[in-house]
């Protein structure tokens, strides 16, 4: 009920002052979904879950652009082929970061960027536990995987 409560505010008082138009919502939608993961940091992490109170990984980062205003895609797959790419340069908090292994194949996990370097993600591994966790990117998942960007359309 916190986390309700607090997003009600969040979302109602949201402004984005100096841009235009499309990139002020673009914007302010980023933060609104960043926001939602951050407070899920904690929760456990369950596959197939999407919230509110346990997730996997595309199951954080739906719930979190569905509260933030935007339903995506469930699947972290589907999240990646219907966002719009971009180079890790250009990432900012709020856009989406995609894992594939080096072999090639579909992509297997999301995560939220959260700053530059870190995502907030739930972690499916042990090492950090099994819940929603903030984490620097590299250099474990970008020496392990071809790590992507994109932004959600």
């Amino acid at each position: 009920m916190y986390k309700t409560a607090i997003a009600a505010i969040v979302a109602a008082g949201a402004l984005v002052v100096g841009l235009p138009a499309q990139e002020a919502e673009a914007s302010t939608l980023k933060s609104r979904a960043l926001t939602w993961a951050k407070w899920q940091i904690g929760d456990p992490y369950r596959g197939a879950a999407a919230g509110p109170n346990a997730f996997d990984c595309s199951g954080l980062t739906s719930y979190s652009y569905k509260k933030a205003g935007k339903p995506i895609k469930r699947v972290a797959n589907d999240q990646y082929n219907a966002s719009r790419k971009i180079s890790a340069g250009s990432a900012q908090p709020g856009d989406l970061v995609f894992f594939k292994y080096k072999s090639g194949g579909k992509v297997f996990h999301v995560g939220i960027v959260s700053r530059k370097g870190y995502m907030i993600h739930a972690n499916y591994g042990g090492y950090y536990g099994r819940k929603v966790i903030e984490e620097k990117i590299a250099p474990y998942w970008g020496r392990k995987y071809n790590v992507y960007y994109g932004v959600v359309r």
